[in-house]
């Protein structure tokens, strides 16, 4: 019985690995499409301004720079709206009773073992090196 659960584990993450396998490649042949499609693009474009709008070479050249630049720049305008924000957990900021119960808890036990005289010794020698410039 355990023998064939382990060969149904296996089963299903060979799936799972071929699947995943699959999609990567599937992704990254879109991707070289999506590339050569771009540069297509472009080239047919910088062709277009020079021959059938009469800009010189390096005028066409400095348009599609400047297109790409405000698509970038677009891009990395919308990208911070498009993503999610993950729920983030609560920093200690946000609760300051705990974070004073917790220090004090902390501060009782350093005193307890060392003492409170080489305890203040240490927070004046502390504070006068980190104001010293």
């Amino acid at each position: 019985m355990v023998l064939t659960l382990i060969s149904q584990a296996k089963q299903r993450i060979e799936q799972s690995v071929s699947a995943l396998v699959h999609k990567a490649i599937v992704i990254s042949v879109a991707i070289v499409c999506l590339l050569f499609a771009a540069a297509f693009g472009l080239v047919a474009a910088y062709y277009a301004l020079v021959e059938s709008m009469g800009f010189r070479p390096i005028e066409a050249a400095g348009i599609i720079a400047g297109c790409l630049l405000g698509l970038a720049v677009a891009v990395l305008a919308i990208l911070p709206l498009a993503v999610r924000s993950k729920p983030r957990a609560a920093s200690a900021v946000a609760a300051p009773a705990e974070v004073l119960a917790l220090a004090d808890k902390g501060l009782a036990s350093a005193t307890q073992r060392v003492g409170a005289l080489p305890l203040v010794v240490i927070a004046f020698v502390s504070g006068f090196l980190v104001t010293r410039r």
